[in-house]
């Protein structure tokens, strides 16, 4: 079952007509690099709630970069629901949540050439603060032009709402029929109390 679904995932992700084709892609990534003048981004992708198009989402960005020739890291941040390492047939052992208890953690290459991932690792984890986090991405930032976290739910997750301070612009996710005008109007509320840059938001139609 789960070679099955591992299979899914990584035949959504290469295919370009699963929601935002290689085009698409390149524009959203172009209107990004545009909007921001940063050397090293550090990108936080979430959505208001759960929505299961953002890691793929999340995914294609990443790889899109990768694919400009950006070298980029990718690291799921979703603890309670770790999606990325089936989108990239990878193993999820020593992880970032393996980092964070002070155990040996594993960036693995993926398929696509500049594109490395950090999967959540073997533990249902949390952020206790800053400064540890702010530490790894600084470190990451040494080497990699381009850093995008995959994260929980905005309005869920206190994780999210602590990321949102370390990073260099947000991008929420909404989706047609299940984003609430009043939760995305939230998070832009949440964002700008604390002087984090909405980068933009992207709008998957049913």
């Amino acid at each position: 079952m789960l070679k099955k679904r591992k299979n899914k995932w990584i035949k959504q992700l290469r295919s370009p007509e699963n929601w935002l084709s290689t085009e698409q892609m390149r524009m959203i990534r172009m209107n990004i690099q545009n909007e921001m003048n940063d050397k090293r981004q550090v990108l936080m992708v979430t959505s208001p709630e759960e929505n299961q198009w953002q890691v793929l989402f999340s995914s294609k960005l990443a790889s899109s970069f990768a694919e400009a020739g950006k070298k980029v890291l990718l690291v799921d941040m979703n603890f309670s629901r770790p999606i990325v390492h089936h989108l990239f047939g990878i193993r999820n052992e020593n992880g970032l949540s393996n980092i964070l208890r002070g155990e040996e953690g594993r960036v693995t290459e993926a398929f696509i050439q500049n594109l490395d991932i950090l999967p959540a690792g073997s533990f249902s984890s949390y952020l206790e603060g800053l400064d540890e986090i702010e530490q790894l991405i600084s470190a990451w930032q040494r080497y990699y032009d381009v850093i995008i976290l995959e994260t929980p739910a905005f309005l869920k997750s206190a994780d999210s709402q602590i990321l949102s301070l370390v990073c260099s612009g947000v991008i929420l996710v909404l989706q047609e029929g299940q984003t609430k005008e009043e939760d995305a109007l939230e998070v832009k509320k949440i964002l700008e109390r604390a002087n984090t840059r909405l980068v933009g938001a992207v709008y998957q139609t049913n």
